[in-house]
Parts: C-alpha cells; structure tokens; sequence
C-alpha cells in the first residue's frame, strides 16, 4: 500500500472522530437523535444520529488535505452529499419512501450520466460467454446501486452491524485495489476504510462500550450504500476492471441476501415490503438467544469469510460461471438456514399448551 492510502486512512480517521465529537452535542439542539420506541428500536435513552454526517464530511475533508479529491469524478462527490443531505433530512422529518426512492434514482443517473460509470456487462455470469446487457444497462446500473444501498439501509439494525458490513466490503476492495495498484480506488477506499473505523469506535459493543454512543442514522447507512455502490460500479467497468461484478456479489452477500429474503417474504406474505418486522437475520439470532454483540460478531466473521471467498476466487483466477453458481448454492443455504431459525423462533414464542387429564 502506497504512503498516499497511508495518509488517507490515518487523516480519514482522525477527521472523523473529531467531527463526532464535534457533532455529537449538537445532535439533540438540532433533533438529530433516535428515540427508543417498542419492538424495533430497543435502545436505551436518545442516541444521536450523526455518524453518517461525520463520515461524509471527514470523507470529503480527507480527499481536500490527502489531495485526492479530483482523483475521484465530482459525480460521486455530488451523488454523496445529496444522498447524505436527504437521509439527515430523513432522520429530521421522517420522508415519504418515494421521496428517498426519486433521490436515489438521481444520484444513480448522476453515476451514470455524469460519472460516466455503467453495467454494460454482468461478465461470464453464467456461461463461459459475457452476458452483455444492451439495452438495459442503464435500468439494471440503477436498479443495482439502488438495491445496494437499500441493502446497507436495511440491515442497519443492531449496533455496528451495517458500518461493520460496509467496513468489510470496503476492506476487500481496499486488498484488491492494493494488488493491483489501482491508485484512485484504493485511495478512495482506504480512505473510507479510516473514516468508517472512527464511526465504529462510538458505535460498535465492545467490552468498554456496552451500548452504541452514535448511530450513523439514515444519512449514514444511505451515504456508505451508495459509497459501497459507486466502488464496486468502478471496479467493475471493463475499460479499467479491477474485478468483475461477479465478485461484487461476494462483497456484499450478507446484506444483499438479507434484504432479498425479508422482502420476498413480506410481499409473498401481501404485506409492504419496506414495513419494519424482526425477520432480519440479526433479529433471528437474538429471538434465538444470542447477545446483540454476539450475533453482530457472527454475522461479521461470515461476511468476512464470503468476501475473502470472492476475493481468493478473483485471485486465483476462478472462472466467473462458477463463482455466480457456487454463490447461488450458498444463497439457497442462506435460505434454508433463515427459514429454520424463523421456526426455531416461532416454537420458542408458542406458550406451552397444557393437556387435560
């Protein structure tokens, strides 16, 4: 790793943290905080929701002082700040989810359009040939930054569970950009990797910190989702290709598969797919009995071990068919395994039935 990636992690982190501390006793003045409420939000007292404010913005400081910032195309600066700046207003005012939805869409044409960043191609997803999108390039690029970043939005339940998601994604991507000097992605990257690290001092449980101090709230999980987004979009264009989008799907396998599965059962169900239950797998471990911090800890060393797999499957030169149908088996094995925990769970919560003599 060159002194430049360095620099922009150390800077990352030292900016972030002191723009937490900074932002912190402001949160409450200004209704930036995440009130307890029965069912989903468990947690204890007010807790500021200035994570993701503090990431965007020692993000942005961090590429100014690391004299990266025009490294990287004023797309991804405007895309960030506009999906930051509607999650904080969605943490204010709570936003209708088609508001969120419209600026999502514009953040991905801007992507698009602007950035110039686009699927024209899944690689050799399922035969030894590309599959070339044509025509629905541009719906498909939307629909995958759309569904990524909803992805880390969604699973954002448990305390450092989608900052920590993030952080492994970004890691990886960090690992292979350093292998193979790509120099703005891994700047980019290692960058984020600093800035997310800070966030998680505050927000992780350890044996210090019982509860989270921050969250990153909805401008944070949305801001590291189209982060994440933009970074796998790049490393997947064919002109510069750090790896192919099959890989991709490794990265981000818990999240993508958590939010998938919820979904698809709450709509088989006739129920709004975006309406908040405790189906998601954090929810399942910790119905099951697990810790908060146990089950976060879980999920994370079985993200890390999907995306060491992707990225070992990149390195060793794996054909991309067979990386797709081995991560469809381990989907189905994600299935099966959700879906027992969900019975598991169910017959725990069924009072116990007396038998008349």
């Amino acid at each position: 790793m060159n002194t430049s990636a360095l620099l922009a992690a150390v800077l990352g982190f030292g900016l972030t943290l002191g723009l937490i501390r900074f932002l912190t006793p402001l949160a409450g003045r200004y209704g930036l905080v995440d009130s307890p409420a029965a069912g989903r939000k468990e947690h204890a007292g007010n807790t500021p929701t200035v994570g993701g404010l503090a990431i965007a913005l020692g993000l942005a400081s961090t590429a100014l002082l690391a004299q990266f910032a025009t490294q990287v195309h004023p797309a991804f600066w405007a895309g960030l700040f506009l999906i930051a700046l509607t999650g904080t207003l969605d943490d204010l005012f709570d936003l209708q989810p088609a508001i969120k939805f419209a600026v999502q869409i514009a953040a991905a044409l801007l992507m698009i359009y602007w950035g110039g960043l686009i699927l024209l191609s899944l690689g050799d997803l399922v035969t030894a040939q590309p599959l070339l999108l044509g025509r629905f390039a541009v719906p498909l690029t939307v629909f995958a930054m759309i569904g990524v970043v909803n992805a880390i939005n969604l699973c954002d339940g448990a305390d450092g569970l989608g900052a920590g998601l993030a952080f492994i994604s970004v890691f990886w991507i960090s690992v292979m950009g350093a292998a193979s000097a790509h120099a703005s992605t891994l700047t980019l990257a290692v960058a984020l990797l600093g800035c997310i690290a800070a966030f998680l001092v505050f927000n992780m449980r350890s044996p210090w910190r019982g509860r989270a101090a921050i969250f990153l709230g909805d401008a944070g999980s949305l801001s590291l989702g189209f982060a994440l987004a933009w970074l796998t979009i790049e490393a997947a264009q064919p002109h510069t290709q750090l790896f192919p989008p099959v890989t991709a799907i490794w990265l981000v396998a818990i999240p993508i598969s958590d939010t998938i599965v919820c979904m698809s059962r709450r709509l088989i169900r006739g129920n709004n797919p975006f309406r908040a239950d405790r189906t998601h797998v954090h929810h399942i471990l910790i119905d099951l009995g697990m810790s908060v911090g146990g089950a976060v800890a879980l999920i994370h060393a079985v993200a890390f071990v999907l995306a060491a797999a992707g990225a070992a499957g990149w390195a060793l030169g794996v054909r991309e068919h067979h990386m797709f149908y081995t991560a469809m088996a381990v989907f189905v094995l994600y299935i099966v395994l959700v879906q027992w925990g969900l019975k598991r769970v169910a017959a725990d919560q069924t009072p116990t039935r007396l038998h008349k003599i």
